[in-house]
C-alpha cells in the first residue's frame, strides 16, 4: 500500500481528546481519510465491520474489554489492514504484547506529532515493525528472544524488570523507575533466573538479547 491519499483510517481511543488531535493531524497531511473515531471497544468492532479500513490506530486498552481486543478484531474482521498501538506506556511486555497480538507499530502518546507521523506513514508502507525508540531493548529484539516456553514464564512485572537489567540498571534504579521496593526487585530478579535457567544476572540478558554477557553487568 503506497497511495497514502487513499489510506482509510480508524481512530480508536477512549479520550475524545486524543481522538480528535489525532484526526485534525492526519487530515493536516492531505494523507489520510480518516472514516471512523470509536471511543469503546464495541464502537471500534461496529466500525470495523461496517466499513473499509486500510489502517486502525488504536490505544492499548480501549475501555470495554481487555487490553489488545481492537487489535484482535481487526485482524478478523479486517484482515489486510495494518494496526498502529499508541500506548502512554513503555513498557517492553505492551509492546511485545501488542506485536504479537498483530499489531505493526507501538508508539508512544507523548511523542510529539513531527515524530509520530512519518512513523505512522512507514506503518501504512510496510515497514517492518516499529517501536518506539524509547521503549525497553527487549521489546526492539524479537528475533533474538528465548524459546516462548522460556519468555512466557516470566510474568509482566518480571519482564519489566528484566528490561530494566538489560539497560544496564542495578536494583536501586530499577525500584525507582517501576514504583517498586529494593526487596521487590530482588524477588522478581530472582525469579527471572529461575524461570530461565541464568547463571546470574549478566546471562539471564545475555540469554534474551543473543549478547555476550560482559556487555551487560549492571554497575
Amino acid at each position: 500500500m503506497t497511495d497514502l491519499a487513499s489510506t482509510r483510517v480508524l481512530l480508536v481511543d477512549g479520550s475524545q481528546l486524543i481522538t480528535e488531535g489525532l484526526r485534525l493531524s492526519l487530515h493536516r497531511t492531505h494523507c489520510f481519510r480518516v472514516v471512523g473515531i470509536a471511543h469503546t471497544v464495541a464502537d471500534a468492532a461496529r466500525c470495523l465491520r461496517g466499513v473499509m479500513v486500510d489502517l486502525v490506530v488504536t490505544d492499548f486498552d480501549v475501555p470495554g474489554a481487555g487490553p489488545l481486543r481492537t487489535v484482535r478484531d481487526t485482524a478478523q474482521f479486517r484482515p489486510s489492514a495494518r494496526v498502529v498501538v499508541l500506548s502512554n506506556a513503555d513498557s517492553p511486555s505492551w509492546a511485545r504484547a501488542a506485536l504479537d497480538a498483530g499489531a505493526v507499530a507501538y508508539l508512544l502518546k507523548t511523542s510529539p506529532v513531527a515524530e509520530l507521523l512519518p512513523l505512522i506513514v512507514a506503518a501504512v508502507r510496510g515497514a517492518p515493525a516499529t517501536i518506539d525508540a524509547r521503549v525497553g531493548s527487549l521489546a526492539r529484539l524479537p528475533s533474538r528472544m528465548p524459546p516462548p516456553a522460556s519468555l512466557g514464564a516470566l510474568s509482566a512485572r518480571e519482564f519489566d524488570v528484566l528490561a530494566e537489567m538489560a539497560k544496564g540498571m542495578d536494583n536501586a534504579r530499577i525500584a525507582q523507575r517501576l514504583f517498586i521496593s529494593n526487596d521487590t526487585v530482588k524477588t522478581h530478579v530472582k525469579a527471572i533466573l529461575r524461570k530461565l535457567g541464568a547463571r546470574d544476572r549478566a546471562h539471564a540478558v545475555a540469554m534474551v538479547l543473543g549478547e555476550s554477557s560482559e556487555a551487560f553487568v549492571t554497575t
